[in-house]
Formats: C-alpha cells, sequence, structure tokens
C-alpha cells in the first residue's frame, strides 16, 4: 500500500463502519465543509459488530498509518462513525474516547438517523437486533434500495432527501 503524505494542518481521517456510513460521510462532507479542515478519503471498516474484532482492526488501520515522529501528526484527528445499535458500540465509543479520537455514533443506525430526519422515525417495538433489520427495512422500503446504493440512485447531487414529498 503506498503512503499518502499528510501535510502539517488540520486533517481529519474517517474510518466508516461500512458503505452506508461513507455515503453519508460524503453527503454531510460536501454540504458542510468550511475548507479549514482536510478530510481523507473515508476508509472502509468493512462491518463492526463486537469490541475485539473492532479492536483488530484498529490496530491494523492505525499500524498502516505509521505516524512516527508523532509531533510531526499532531493537528490529525481520526473520526470513526459507527452505529449505536451495535452489542458493543458503548464499549467501543469508551475505547475510542480514550484514544482521544473523533467518534460518531449514529443513533439508532445509520438507516434509522436518516429516517428520522427526513420525518419518519421508527418506533422501538422490538428488541435490539429486529430493531436493526426494521430501520433497514423501513429504509429500504421508502427509499427503493439499501442505504449504501442511495447516491447511486438519486438524480442530481442533493443526496438523503424525502422522495414522498
Amino acid at each position: 500500500m503506498r503512503r499518502q503524505k499528510i501535510e502539517q494542518k488540520d486533517v481529519v481521517i474517517p474510518y466508516c463502519e461500512g458503505e452506508t456510513e461513507i455515503s453519508l460521510f460524503g453527503f454531510l462532507k460536501h454540504q458542510y465543509s468550511n475548507g479549514r479542515i482536510s478530510f481523507k478519503q473515508p476508509d472502509d471498516l468493512k462491518g463492526v459488530s463486537a469490541f475485539p474484532s473492532f479492536k483488530r482492526k484498529y490496530e491494523k488501520k492505525v499500524k498502516e498509518l505509521n505516524f512516527k515522529p508523532a509531533r510531526n501528526y499532531e493537528k490529525v484527528r481520526l473520526l470513526f462513525i459507527i452505529d449505536n445499535d451495535l452489542a458493543d458500540s458503548a464499549k467501543i465509543k469508551k475505547f475510542l474516547d480514550a484514544e482521544k479520537h473523533l467518534v460518531q455514533l449514529c443513533d439508532p443506525n445509520t438507516e434509522g438517523m436518516i429516517l428520522n430526519i427526513i420525518g419518519k422515525p421508527q418506533a422501538k417495538t422490538v428488541g435490539n437486533k429486529d430493531y436493526r433489520k426494521k430501520c433497514k427495512d423501513a429504509f429500504e422500503s421508502h427509499f427503493g434500495c439499501k442505504a449504501h446504493k442511495l447516491q447511486n440512485s438519486l438524480p442530481g447531487k442533493t443526496r438523503f432527501v424525502n422522495r414522498s414529498i
């Protein structure tokens, strides 16, 4: 893997749980970027479930960055975007907070959060695992595709909009 040169300025390197979070990050970056912070291309963690598997992926990704000497990378921040409905979400967040990284938990999950934003909240009437599936199914029903395919299915530059209006 070819190492990217990172200049000494405010830089955020995002790590996303999966393709859906990468799409959401791309939309938010495009909509709210102010130019003072440089965002690198998001890195796909290819799914996160339990803390031990997350920690292995984390250690591998941090090792690949090879931030030595550390003083040259003081303005580099790592951002982790993960769903809040994973069995170990709280443990993962606690670990990342202790490592002084940026953490964004999508509550309850990315699909549920987007449905809440457009005014289609999903009532939690089932257990956590079934609620995750319920949010994903409701998202697909409303938008006509899985969340990670949404940006490819909508015309123009606007993403994550309410198509029922």
